[in-house]
């Protein structure tokens, strides 16, 4: 018990950085039920987190799967299905067959279309005109549109360094939401100010999400930050350059 392995996460982690893994580290032993922070490879070196990946895979699975599934399933239950149980509960419809990417950046997307609903007219256009200005200073010619178009054109099938450029921002709002810091991230002066403007819109959305889900779900608490900065892990190793 305590270790585990899945295909859809065990690579992508065992490629990251300490650093790059640490958030997902702090999303679990935010939980009260974790248990993480009594597993060897923890004990060993906590801020290690490259050391002992196959424990925090683990971890993820078991929030993923309910108490009865797990009792059958003594490593949880795969990361695919943790990922659909996310996007259910965004009212997220994408294709069964859809790939990992694609349900990762549906949530993403959801996340930011909700957070524009949060958003007075002038709070958008600011992140609109934000958003334009980092691609332009990026030099990618396809982000210079405004964010909310780019999302109302885009929808979930948005990919490449967009889709990285789109996690970002939603698991950077998320980490100082849920861990009251940001990511560190290599990004222009323009794409910082974008960050700053969707945290808190960002964090509203949580706090729905979390009232609507607590009694329910409260491994979704766990389960959605993971999704989140997993989705922003897989894009930036597929696409990663200076933001």
């Amino acid at each position: 018990m305590g270790v585990a392995t899945d295909h859809d996460l065990t690579p992508l982690l065992n490629r990251c950085s300490d650093e790059e893994l640490q958030p997902l580290v702090g999303y679990i032993l935010k939980a009260s039920t974790n248990e993480l922070d009594g597993f060897p490879g923890y004990k060993a070196r906590p801020g290690v987190p490259s050391t002992y990946v196959s424990e925090i895979v683990y971890e993820i699975k078991t929030f993923g799967g309910n108490t009865f599934a797990n009792l059958f399933r003594e490593d949880g239950v795969p990361y695919r299905e943790i990922v659909q149980d996310v996007a259910k509960r965004l009212k997220l419809r994408i294709p069964e067959n859809a790939s990992i990417e694609e349900w990762e950046s549906g949530i993403v997307t959801k996340v930011l279309q909700d957070m524009l609903k949060k958003m007075s007219p002038e709070e958008r256009q600011r992140l609109d005109d934000a958003f334009a200005a980092a691609g332009q200073a990026a030099g990618d010619r396809g982000a210079t549109l405004p964010l909310s178009v780019l999302l109302l054109q885009g929808g979930v099938n948005l990919s490449g360094f967009m889709a990285y450029r789109l996690a970002t921002i939603v698991a950077n709002a998320v980490a100082r939401a849920v861990l009251g810091r940001g990511l560190s991230i290599g990004a222009n002066a323009a794409l910082m100010r974008v960050l700053g403007l969707a945290t808190g819109p960002i964090g509203w959305v949580l706090s729905a999400l979390w009232a609507a889900f607590d009694l329910a779900g409260p491994a979704f608490r766990v389960t959605l930050p993971c999704v989140c900065h997993v989705a922003f892990l897989r894009q930036k190793h597929a696409y990663g350059r200076e933001l």
